[in-house]
This record gives structure tokens, sequence and C-alpha cells, in this order.
């Protein structure tokens, strides 16, 4: 080797760059290439591809100057920056994926309309080694996930979204009961004991049940609270409302109330004599002028 050659290696160990090594290159480096027309002087010469073109970085008297040259460009070290970075897992097979949806206990979401078979995975024929997509919408935009080798790979990536536990959550939530049929809400209602309260000026018939046209669930049960109308909710016969009306009554009804209290003060009358009082004292009523109420104001009065 060349003293100049080895002058360049003592600088790359100095400098601790990291000579890329290319071994489709008649060079041995990446970014090296060697001119025949150039062979008495210096044939070797340093180039780099840069924003989609190919920058001369000079020209040297060994291949080992050049790669030297080439390692202290900003692309040959982000090279080495990928090559030194973690490499990503293999693809997972279906068994796998299904194995470690259970051991992070999440759920791959099953979507019958979907050609994949799961929620939020896509399949694309022209990508042959990974052609299983994953997306997943958020605020209104598609977001891509990646592309697996199987749909239960890309399914288990949608699954630890936020937006999938969502939905899972959703669907373990318990469920409302179906609505009732009229005649079904009446046997309710004589099972728990209650009377649905009749109304033959509503068009509804029952008290505390309105109708609205067009809705899914027409019919609206309100009560009177204090000076609150108060909704109950909305259901698909006037029956089932008005039961809900009986409930929220019956709980009224039941429910302790406060003690009265009553406003009106006792009056002291004139025969009265009150306890206590001295010796020789005489009770002398005198009448409150108006506005003031017509209570009358005990004062006592001893005679000498």
């Amino acid at each position: 080797m060349s003293s100049s050659a080895e002058a360049a290696l003592r600088q790359v160990e100095a400098e601790g760059l990291t000579l890329l090594r290319a071994e489709s290159n008649s060079t041995g480096y990446k970014g090296v290439s060697f001119n025949s027309r150039r062979a008495g002087a210096k044939p070797y010469q340093a180039q780099v591809r840069r924003g989609g073109k190919t920058v001369t970085l000079g020209c040297f008297t060994t291949a080992v100057e050049a790669a030297l040259c080439y390692a202290r460009t900003p692309e040959a070290q982000a090279a080495v920056a990928a090559e030194a970075a973690p490499q990503a897992p293999p693809p997972m097979t279906a068994e796998e994926a299904v194995r470690q949806a259970e051991a992070e206990g999440l759920m791959l979401l099953r979507a019958e309309s979907s050609s994949t078979g799961y929620k939020g995975v896509g399949w694309l024929k022209r990508l042959e080694a990974k052609p299983y997509k994953a997306e997943v919408r958020r605020g209104g935009k598609l977001m891509h996930l990646g592309y697996f080798a199987t749909a239960e790979e890309a399914a288990l990536t949608y699954a630890g979204t936020p937006e999938a536990q969502a939905a899972v959550a959703v669907a373990a939530a318990p469920q409302a009961p179906p609505p009732m049929t009229a005649e079904e809400a009446v046997r309710q209602a004589d099972a728990e004991g209650l009377t649905l309260l009749r109304a033959e000026s509503n068009s509804t018939g029952y008290k505390g049940v309105s109708f609205r046209s067009g809705k899914a669930t027409p019919y609206k049960a309100q009560v009177r609270r204090g000076r609150k109308q108060v909704s109950l909710g909305t259901f698909a016969t006037a029956e089932e409302a008005a039961l809900v009306v009986a409930r929220d009554s019956a709980a009224q009804a039941a429910a302790p109330q406060p003690p009265a209290t009553s406003s009106r003060k006792r009056k002291v009358k004139s025969e009265e004599q009150p306890p206590n009082m001295p010796a020789g004292a005489r009770l002398k009523l005198e009448e409150q002028p108006p506005p003031m109420p017509n209570d009358a104001v005990v004062k006592l009065e001893y005679e000498s």
C-alpha cells in the first residue's frame, strides 16, 4: 500500500469515518470510480449523487483517498447511519400476528364488507411482497399505517390505534334494550302495578306524551318538575313513553317530601297573660301603622 493510501486510512480513523465498501464497484469503494484516461496522474474520481445530479468531488492518486473524500459527505454519513440503525423485524405470519394480538390484549376487528376480512385493511395486487395495507381515518383524513405481508399483521397494526380501541369499547358496551311494542308496554305496566295516565285532550291519548313526526322514535315523554319541563326520552310507541311517565310519577310520589312550613304567625290576644310576667304589669296593645302587618305589638307597663 502506498504511503498516500496509508495516510488516508490514518485520517479516516482520526475523523471517525467509515469507508463504504462496494463489491460491485471495480475500485472496491462506494462513490469511487477509476478513469483509465487519467492513469498517469490521479485516476480515482470521487462522486456523489446530490439533488438528482452527479457531483464530482475530486480526483485522487489512490482509491482510499477518493473513498475518504466521499466518506466526508453528508450523503455517505447518512448511509452509514442507516446501515447502523436497527433493522425492521421480519414479516409476521398470520398465526404469529394472531398470537401477538392475544399477548397485547388487542382485538383484530372483522369486516365482512372488506375483501381482506379485516377492518382498516386493504389489498393491493401490484405489491407482491407486502400487498396488505393498513389505514385509519383520523381527523377527517385517511392515514396510511404501512404495508404488510399478511392481512393479520396489517389488522394487528390497525388494532393498536386509538380509533380501533374506541370501536372495540363501543362494541363491548351494554346495548340498549330493543323498543317495546304497545302490547309489551301495557303488560309491563301491569307487571309493575302502574297506571298509564290517559289524557283525552292529548293527540297521543296519554298524559306527558307528545308526538313528533318524521322521527325514528316519534313519541316524547315529558314531566313538569317545579317550573321546568323535563324530557324523559323518545320512544317508538306512545305506550312505552307513557310507561316511562308512569314510572317517574310513581317515583316522585314515593320520594320523601320535605315537611310543610307555615308562614302564619300566632297572634297574642289581650286576654292571654305571658308567662313569668312581673307582678303589677299589664299588657297594652298598640297597632302598627300601615303598611306594616296588622299584628299587635305587646308592650309592658307598670302601675305605680
